[in-house]
């Protein structure tokens, strides 16, 4: 008695190219979220170089300048942070654009803070709604001008950003 194989090649084929499908996207959606990462580690490094060549009083500024079109849904200016640091890698405090105040300024850090990657819709089961706290990315940047530039005569001048 020999028994009918047909539809057979169907449903292995169903079996094997859902399975196939399944990893390819997740390597496809981890790549994205990698990808991610280093805009987010990049966004970080841009900010403290503008923070060490722009004025202090700019500092609220940056936060929206590095933000690029290219950049994770969801990472606003809010989820960036610059810091003026002393010598010990305390932030300071104070009004910065007072000349005691200034004059301690050693280092600038910016951080990406309570950014949470949002995943598409083939792994959100990761966390049910598909969020991923992101780990704080910082780069921290020794002191350069802060935007007051020595001009030849022995004056300075600022620069804005």
């Amino acid at each position: 008695m020999k028994k009918s194989e047909k539809g057979v090649t169907v449903i292995e084929f169903t079996l094997i190219s859902t399975a196939l499908l399944l990893i390819i996207f997740s390597i496809i959606e981890v790549g994205r979220y990698v990808y991610s990462l280093q805009v987010i580690n990049d966004v970080t490094r841009v900010a403290a170089r503008l923070a060490v060549v722009c004025r202090v009083e700019d500092q609220n500024d940056i936060s929206a300048l590095v933000i690029p079109d290219y950049a994770p849904g969801g990472l606003t200016a809010a989820n960036i942070v610059v810091d003026y640091l002393d010598d010990s890698g305390n932030v300071v405090i104070g009004t910065l654009t007072d000349d005691a105040v200034f004059s301690t300024i050693s280092y600038v850090r910016a951080r990406v803070v309570n950014f949470n990657y949002q995943y598409t819709g083939l792994l959100s089961f990761v966390n049910l709604t598909g969020l991923l706290a992101v780990p704080e990315f910082e780069t921290i940047r020794p002191r350069e001008n802060l935007g007051h530039h020595r001009t030849s005569g022995g004056t300075s001048s600022s620069t804005d950003c």
